[in-house]
Parts: C-alpha cells; sequence; structure tokens
C-alpha cells in the first residue's frame, strides 16, 4: 500500500456494528447517530449475563467485539430503583 492510500485508510473511520436484533432499537439509533458515525446492524446471539450494569455492558462488548473483529455499539436495559437497592436491575 503506498503511503497516499495507507493515509487515506487511516483518514476513513471503520464502521461500527450495533449489536441489536431489534428494529426499533436500530431506528432510535439512526435517529440520534444519523450519518455522523458510519455504522451497521448486526443480531448476535450473546448470553444472558448477570452481575453490575456496568460490568454486564462491558463484556458484552467485548464478546461482541471479538465476535465481529471490530468497533461495537451494546445495548442493555436495566431497571433499577434506589428504594430497592438497585433492584431488579438486569433481572428484570
Amino acid at each position: 500500500m503506498s503511503g497516499a492510500a495507507a493515509a487515506a485508510a487511516r483518514a476513513l473511520p471503520k464502521a461500527v456494528t450495533f449489536v441489536t436484533g431489534n428494529a426499533k432499537k436500530l431506528e432510535e439509533v439512526r435517529a440520534i447517530l444519523g450519518s455522523s458515525i458510519p455504522f451497521q446492524s448486526l443480531k448476535l446471539d450473546l448470553p444472558e449475563l448477570q452481575g453490575e450494569p456496568e460490568d454486564i455492558s462491558k463484556e458484552k462488548a467485548r464478546m461482541a467485539a471479538s465476535q465481529v473483529n471490530g468497533p461495537v455499539l451494546v445495548e442493555d436495559t436495566c431497571l433499577c430503583f434506589n428504594a430497592l437497592k438497585g433492584l431488579p436491575g438486569p433481572y428484570m
């Protein structure tokens, strides 16, 4: 690869893979990101993890990035009530 071609390849951001099989979530991300970040979507079968919400998201992202061999965006939903010390959290 020539120097100019290598510089051009570095200048183009790699597409981010949004890991979801949910069409509504994909629609929301498209509305939020628009064309600011190149992205694609992919449905992956990731395990339902348990633990703290931050840890779950980090591990899901790590597993997904390993499977797609590139940058990913994952979403994990929790419902946390302070009066219940954060429960049900990711266990809803």
